[in-house]
């Protein structure tokens, strides 16, 4: 650990109040991000969980949620909500600044909401978050109404998501849309200092910041002056790097070496059990062999989830069932009486659908092979073991592990049968995202719905769910949306999402933000 003398800052704009870094508990801090591809730190734009990891130290919420979901003031002091449901009244702290020096308003509220709904931002994530949004009303500079076309129960949850996080409108006006992606600017208690593409992002900490939600440990600035993301995707060289010191905490370390620290308590670690979407896997219904909803039913059987999970993650992570993980509000436990493993009963699906096992172990009809083609973006050795067990059922199943970049090109181009995806959130809401018929990907047009599925029935089930005015109606209509998705096997869910995380020892403070994935660098400390 380095202690910290001087940081000279290459950003835009400059404090006079950054003296106060010169402390002699100020802490360097490098964080070991596996993800090297990140293309914006926009919230308004992304949804990726590994730019997320940045952005939610640098930006700040209207409402503020620790890591089991418990609900706090944020840049909101407090929020009235009308009986109809439609109208959210937020009274706003008076004393927030953002980074590039200008007042946190009113003002800042509406024009970050209205510009996630312009097409013109091609929001991935917040645009769905944001719900059935019609728009913000300024009452007074530190009073903002938020207006819904219709109620919107997962609101709240809503508000409190990272990518709902205010942005600086001067800032966007100045860089517009992709200049704004590369030198964000926010409230939070880090700011943008630089970015080395697929090397690391460096931040600095925020020295004006005295606005921490109450469940944080600490007040004013973080004791953490510099903290620097290394881009590092080698999962080896992430440990390595970690082991000999070159970096204080690293996340998505292995199962294995996981253990191993816990054993020997050279390193401290930390599990999240992460909410929202398992790790799974949608099943292309468009085009090639999942178009066949029993030979989707077949491959599901094909696959011993318990046992793959237990032998890649040796007790870190549990099998995963249904369209949303266990830990995740309405989730119905209806989803695990599904698809159990029952390679007998794939056998015979794929019969009846025509397909013969060939000389060479490989299905048959019509003279074309059984041919799954799976670009596989995470957890390479979890796609490989879906091979395994789904070839011997006479599935051939051709594994290619990509980047972004290439998943994102066979997305445009609907040139894949299966893709596998994970996604953070506190609310069931988020099923909208993925299964919901707009959000099918087009070209110039990136969406979720990878399965390419649309059903008129489902869609509305979504709707009302997103609307609905009582927890037990919204507990029965998402049991609806979980069945509906189960019986046509369209989302197969392998494991719950695990974020595992090993750091340095003399090292206090390390969190989860809410969901159980990214982590909040204010409270980090020594000991």
């Amino acid at each position: 650990m380095r202690i910290l003398l001087k940081i000279a800052l290459g950003i835009t704009f400059i404090f006079s109040s950054l003296s106060f870094i010169n402390s002699a508990n100020a802490l360097d801090i490098v964080f070991a991000e596996d993800r090297p591809d990140l293309r914006t730190l926009d919230p308004r734009i992304t949804q990726s969980r590994h730019e997320e990891m940045l952005i939610v130290n640098m930006f700040d919420q209207l409402i503020s949620a620790d890591s089991e979901g418990n609900i706090y003031p944020g840049l909101a002091t407090s929020w009235d909500v009308s009986s109809d449901g439609l109208e959210y009244t937020f009274s706003l702290r008076d004393d927030v600044s953002f980074h590039d020096g200008t007042k946190f308003n009113a003002a800042a509220v509406k024009a970050t909401f209205d510009s996630i709904v312009d097409p013109e931002t091609g929001s991935q994530g917040a645009v769905d978050i944001l719900g059935p949004y019609k728009e913000t009303i300024v009452i007074d500079d530190f009073t903002a109404k938020v207006v819904f076309e219709r109620r919107y129960g997962s609101a709240i949850t809503a508000f409190t998501e990272t990518e709902l996080s205010i942005v600086s409108p001067t800032a966007l006006d100045k860089l517009g849309n992709e200049g704004f992606g590369m030198a964000p600017v926010g409230t939070g208690p880090f700011m943008f200092k630089n970015w080395e593409a697929n090397k690391k992002v460096e931040l600095v900490r925020n020295p004006d910041y005295n606005w921490a939600p109450e469940y944080m440990d600490g007040s004013g600035p973080s004791q953490v002056a510099n903290l620097t993301y290394r881009l590092i995707k080698d999962t080896s060289t992430r440990v390595a790097a970690l082991e000999a010191g070159e970096v204080d905490i690293a996340e998505l370390v292995p199962p294995l070496d996981m253990r191993r620290f816990d054993s020997s308590g050279d390193l401290s670690t930390v599990t999240g059990t992460v909410s929202g979407l398992p790790y799974s896997a949608f099943l292309n219904t468009t085009t090639g062999v999942f178009q066949d909803v029993n030979v989707r039913k077949a491959f599901f059987h094909s696959l011993d989830r318990v046992k793959m999970t237990s032998d890649l993650f040796f007790g870190y992570a549990e099998a995963a069932f249904g369209p949303i993980s266990s830990s995740t509000p309405s989730y119905w436990s209806g989803n695990e009486d599904y698809y159990p493993y029952n390679p007998e009963g794939a056998a015979a699906l794929l019969d009846e659908a025509g397909w013969k096992m060939g000389s060479d172990g490989v299905r048959e009809k019509n003279g074309e092979k059984l041919t799954v083609f799976f670009p596989c973006l995470l957890e390479p050795d979890t796609c490989v073991a879906i091979q395994g067990y789904a070839n011997k059922v006479g599935f051939d199943v051709n594994v290619e592990v990509v980047m972004k970049a290439r998943q994102d090109e066979l997305i445009f181009a609907n040139g894949y049968d299966m893709l596998v995806i994970r996604w953070v959130s506190l609310d069931p809401g988020v099923l909208i995202i993925p299964f919901h018929s707009r959000n099918i990907p087009q070209p110039g047009k990136f969406k979720f719905n990878w399965a390419r599925y649309a059903n008129a029935e489902l869609d509305q089930l979504l709707e009302d769910a997103e609307s609905a005015e009582t927890q037990e109606v919204k507990d029965d209509l998402y049991m609806q949306i979980q069945k509906h998705i189960m019986d046509q096997a369209i989302f197969l869910a392998i494991h719950d999402q695990v974020q595992t995380v090993a750091y340095n020892p003399d090292l206090e403070g390390v969190r989860f933000a809410n969901g159980n994935w990214q982590m909040r660098m204010y409270d980090v400390r020594k000991k």
